[in-house]
């Protein structure tokens, strides 16, 4: 089956939807467009399944790497962005490897003219798998809204594991509380949810994703919406 290829994101999700098996859809839009291209992107990714890929062009500085920053919290999306050139060529052959949905980034070299932050990256979910980072930068620069996403998941995965770092280091007040209190805890885990968007749904996924890394068994994680938990169960 030949890969699709649209100009539009509803396009797109149209034909997954109808189709639940076939090759990727991918939707090719520009980030220049007055619409709220990363609201967009997301709604999209939560209708369409894992065959959507989204490439998201800038031709006009600056450029935000928000467009894409926010599809990392799905979890289990490749998402990359690049110059356009040669270095976004295996970037390209990894998202079409991808068994999942996919969303890059790609700027022309004048969007990036002057622009001291840009990061290219690429946050490949399967890395993970093999006990590395899924995140990883072209160069030693990060900018910040990249660096606050990854600290967010690095104090996920350290609650998760139950070595919680305390002020004042080891043998501080509270320690022995906070390590005891997480070992009880650790026994089971239920994150709850409420979402008109879909976007706390995939949120609270990620977190429940982060806690099955640092070490809970799968069965011990639970994720649902607020209104089917019951409290006595």
């Amino acid at each position: 089956s030949r890969t699709q290829i649209f100009q539009s994101l509803d396009a797109a999700v149209a034909v997954c939807s109808a189709q639940e098996d076939g090759p990727k859809c991918w939707a090719v839009i520009s980030s220049n467009s007055d619409s709220d291209t990363p609201g967009a992107i997301l709604k999209a990714l939560g209708a369409s399944g894992k065959r959507l890929g989204v490439v998201v062009t800038a031709s006009k500085g600056p450029v935000s790497q928000a467009q894409v920053l926010r599809a990392m919290e799905y979890g289990d999306i490749f998402v990359a962005a690049s110059g356009l050139g040669d270095t976004a060529t295996p970037l390209l052959k990894d998202a079409l490897a991808y068994e999942g949905p996919c969303v890059l980034l790609l700027a022309t070299a004048g969007a990036l003219s002057g622009d001291s932050q840009w990061t290219a990256f690429s946050y490949d979910p399967r890395r993970e798998d093999a006990g590395a980072s899924a995140f990883v930068a072209e160069g030693a620069q990060v900018r910040k809204e990249i660096q606050g996403f990854l600290a967010r998941e690095s104090l996920l995965t350290l609650v998760a594991k139950k070595s919680l770092p305390q002020e004042g280091g080891a043998g501080a007040d509270g320690e022995d509380g906070l390590a005891d209190g997480l070992a009880d805890a650790s026994k089971t885990v239920t994150i709850l949810y409420t979402s008109d968007t879909g976007h706390a749904e995939e949120c609270a996924k990620a977190v429940a994703r982060q806690c099955r890394n640092g070490g809970f068994a799968n069965s011990a994680v639970r994720c649902c919406t607020l209104d089917s938990f019951d409290v006595g169960a």
